[in-house]
């Protein structure tokens, strides 16, 4: 039987059957179109997408295919009012990545996990039963294949069949704008691949450049694809010595905001646009999705295999939801202000967005990374948030360096991205203290069929007590010279992190003595994981 059957091969399908294939889960994706996506569609792709481009292991595809943005800059009334450049050490403000790329490298990456897209089936019907989902598919000449699969998820887009069949609320409401994207050649452009450009005056637009053509999104009051002429006029105006190449795509669509009541439902759960919709104004619907798919792949993983029952299915929604929403609502703020149709008004409503962008600028692109939470306490999020540094259902910054045993420059987060639970443990200079909880950690590591994998940060080489008396592997072994990591996290002595498959915290116990805290926080949200002994499948699940 197929364990989990996903409809919809964006982004968010894509992602979702990456991560669950990994985890050595059956899953079948089908795709009604049958064909990728060759029309301009979502594009940005922010930090928080390039964290699990890291996790899934397509980082450097990723960057190699998009255009790092690297300045921002808006022209108010004629005149370039603020240009600034990414504070942030690894990342640049966004990539410039379409989707139409996104998802060949995506692909390329789930097929090296031995699943193929299933383009031109859609499913025509399924329905609940105690052990799972009966489904009908039909292929593009209309065979029929009858399929049981345990779990249903959703990845089919605003116009989702199964968040419609299911009955769960799409709740929300459809905007006046519409928003266009235009592909074209851009002659004459003054300004560099690495910087974007918005426009606030009569025409709202933006412009970035991908590695093939520029792309322009605008925004007007009708559905007219032909936003062509519109921005010839007003590029020859603002920028005198751009031309405007034909077009190569000219696309519309209306600005909305919707959120599903619920995530999930019995066994059916929903994801990305299929889950909520919102406006292309700050970039964040492509990139909350895939952050939907980070976060349910390890835990429906980890239900399938018997690791957890379905409470860590919860999580999912009381995660998630609310960080859409936050999205949502940031993007609606913005669409408000775009809105208004007296021109002394709008003038007014673009410069207060301005000023907004400034702030955002100056904080380093992060004030609209509404996709990222932070997550509220859950059974997958445990603890009071620490005095200094990241607490519980805080991703772990990506942006920490730190050094192998042998001497190899990393970052943390790359050192955690085995897909498996992590026990990150901070022993400082070492220790007989240390010593004691490394020797701990590895047992619980052994007992756990290597499902948790240790990472022991120490001092230095030398320092490392723990490393000399118990002859932990190398690989495990992170050297945080001058402790800078310690102190960036707020580590003063010994502590111990529980960093999740998805790169957030778990669990954070600081001055640790003992792992018995960290034990009873896993049991209680993966019971399965370290006594090596799977749940029986007799835990009920909620089917109304």
């Amino acid at each position: 039987m197929t364990d989990v059957l996903i409809c919809g091969a964006g982004p968010t399908g894509l992602c979702l059957a990456i991560e669950l294939a990994r985890r050595n889960i059956a899953v079948r994706l089908i795709e009604r179109d049958p064909t990728p996506p060759a029309n301009p569609r979502a594009f940005v792709l922010k930090p928080s997408t390039l964290y699990a481009a890291e996790q899934m292991g397509i980082l450097d595809e990723v960057l190699g295919e998009g255009v790092a943005v690297e300045t921002m800059a808006y022209s108010f009334e004629g005149r370039i009012f603020e240009v600034a450049t990414s504070p942030d050490k690894r990342w640049p403000w966004h990539l410039n990545l379409g989707e139409d790329r996104l998802i060949p490298i995506l692909t390329t990456r789930l097929e090296a996990l031995g699943v193929v897209i299933e383009r031109g089936v859609e499913l025509t019907a399924f329905e609940q039963v105690e052990e799972g989902i009966q489904a009908t598919l039909q292929n593009r000449v209309g065979r029929e294949e009858q399929l049981n699969a345990g779990w249903l998820v959703g990845c089919d887009g605003i116009h989702s069949r199964v968040r419609e069949h299911t009955g769960v609320e799409f709740e929300g409401h459809d905007h006046s704008l519409h928003w266009h994207v235009l592909d074209a050649q851009i002659d004459g452009w003054p300004y560099k691949d690495s910087q974007g450009i918005i426009f606030f005056d009569s025409l709202l637009a933006s412009v970035y450049k991908t590695k093939d053509v520029f792309r322009v999104y605008s925004l007007s009051y009708d559905a007219d694809t032909g936003s062509w002429e519109r921005m010839r006029d007003f590029l020859q105006d603002r920028v005198p010595s751009a031309q405007l190449g034909r077009p190569l795509n000219d696309t519309s669509f209306r600005s909305v905001a919707r959120l599903c009541s619920r995530f999930r439902k019995g066994r059916v759960l929903l994801g990305g646009d299929a889950a909520h919709a919102m406006s292309p104004s700050a970039g964040l619907g492509l990139n909350s999705g895939v952050q939907d798919a980070l976060n349910l792949g390890w835990k429906l993983a980890a239900v399938v295999r018997g690791k957890a029952d379905e409470a860590l299915l919860e999580t999912y929604e009381s995660e998630r939801r609310p960080a859409a929403q936050a999205a949502i609502e940031t993007s609606q703020r913005n669409d408000n202000l775009f809105s208004q149709n007296d021109p002394a008004t709008r003038s007014r409503a673009f410069r207060k967005f301005a000023v907004t962008l400034s702030a955002y600028l100056r904080n380093g692109g992060t004030g609209y990374e509404a996709v990222m939470g932070p997550y509220g306490a859950s059974i997958a999020a445990v603890g009071t948030a620490p005095e200094f540094g990241p607490g519980a259902g805080v991703h772990l910054p990506s942006d920490l360096r730190i050094s192998s045993a042998d001497g190899r420059a990393t970052y943390l987060t790359a050192a955690t991205v085995s897909g498996s639970q992590n026990l990150v443990v901070f022993i400082g200079d070492g220790g007989i203290e240390a010593e004691s909880l490394v020797e701990s950690a590895e047992d619980i590591c052994t007992r756990s069929n290597s499902e948790l994998v240790l990472t022991v940060i120490a001092g230095s080489v030398e320092g490392a007590a723990a490393r000399k008396a118990l002859a932990i592997d190398e690989t495990s072994l992170l050297v945080d010279h001058e402790l800078k990591v310690h102190n960036l996290l707020g580590v003063i002595e010994r502590s111990v992190f529980w960093v999740r498959p998805d790169g957030r915290i778990g669990f954070r116990q600081d001055d640790a003595d003992d792992l018995v805290e960290f034990c009873e926080t896993l049991r209680n949200v993966l019971p399965g994981l370290i006594s090596g002994v799977a749940l029986h499948e007799d835990s009920g699940h909620d089917s109304t």
